[in-house]
């Protein structure tokens, strides 16, 4: 499936990309209004902040009490930064969760359970603001995006009841991971929703208004964009997201498209992971530091 993503990524880019003007993009580019590019940084600041408070609530649901502040919010921060560029989160995001969150007691097995329950809180908030979009448009999904929209709450609606009855582990084959309360697990769908609106805000402001058109329109295609991202297992989605956000517009638009795609890299991505990386550096040489005296 990887392959196949890839493949057609990689087509779809370079017949798009061979009908562009540079002059075009770079042009585009420097017509993206300034406050566009402060609202789209607030957004970015907005997304993260909720992608941090995930890990918050996990570690708290697998090591209560254990772990500092200081230290969730960090070890948060610094692993959705640069997973997001890196790419294959299961693998960046155990293996830097572990180094800091090891440094406070914290065991494999216990890491492990943390990032499922990230896993579990991130895609909660793709479920939730896919559930809003079809409410809200019921003309998605070919007119039955209000009936899907339904369901999505029923769902939830049983999972926050299945959280309040007297269960605080799962059990699946051996493996046991703690479950949070229907409270937290009700905290965590709204900050999805809020973390996805971060995202796809962040995006959408950097496009010309005459193209992106209603913010629902517009969030369904980036929703798309971002899961095709995913199971592409590239660093950051790269080449998929940016093949199925050049899909969705016709090509005398793309150049534009284009050049807001490539503000988003700066913004949303490459921007998060060198702040990310400089902080992981710093803490690195103070651990060792202290380790060293």
């Amino acid at each position: 499936m990887t392959l196949a993503i890839v493949g057609a990524a990689v087509f779809l880019l370079h017949r798009y990309i061979a009908k562009m003007s540079w002059h075009d993009v770079r042009d585009a580019l420097t017509r993206i209004p300034r406050w566009h590019v402060i609202g789209a940084i607030g957004a970015t600041l907005a997304s993260w902040a909720s992608l941090t408070a995930y890990d918050v609530f996990a570690v708290e649901t697998v090591v209560p009490r254990k772990v500092p502040m200081a230290m969730k919010i960090f070890s948060g921060a610094t692993t959705h930064a640069i997973c997001n560029a890196l790419g294959f989160h299961a693998i960046t995001g155990t293996a830097l969760r572990y180094r800091m969150l090891s440094t406070q007691g914290v065991g494999a097995a216990d890491v492990a359970r943390i990032v499922g329950l990230v896993g579990f809180a991130v895609g909660m908030g793709f479920a939730a603001v896919t559930c809003v979009a079809l409410l809200l448009e019921p003309s998605l999904a070919g007119g039955w995006g209000r009936w899907l929209g339904v369901g999505l709450v029923v769902a939830f609606a049983l999972l926050l009841r299945w959280l309040a009855g007297k269960h605080d582990e799962l059990k699946v084959w051996k493996f046991t991971t703690p479950v949070p309360s229907a409270g937290s697990a009700a905290a965590q769908i709204g900050i999805g929703i809020v973390e996805m609106l971060g995202a796809i805000l962040t995006m959408y402001l950097l496009l010309p208004p005459e193209i992106a058109g209603g913010f629902m329109t517009f969030a369904p295609i980036y929703v798309g964009a971002i899961l095709a991202g995913i199971l592409s297992n590239t660093p950051g989605g790269i080449g998929a997201f940016e093949a199925l956000m050049l899909a969705a517009f016709p090509q005398e638009q793309r150049a534009q498209v284009l050049a807001a795609l490539l503000a988003y890299r700066v913004i949303y991505g490459f921007g998060p992971f060198l702040l990310a990386s400089a902080a992981l550096g710093i803490y690195e040489v103070r651990h060792r530091v202290e380790k060293a005296r």
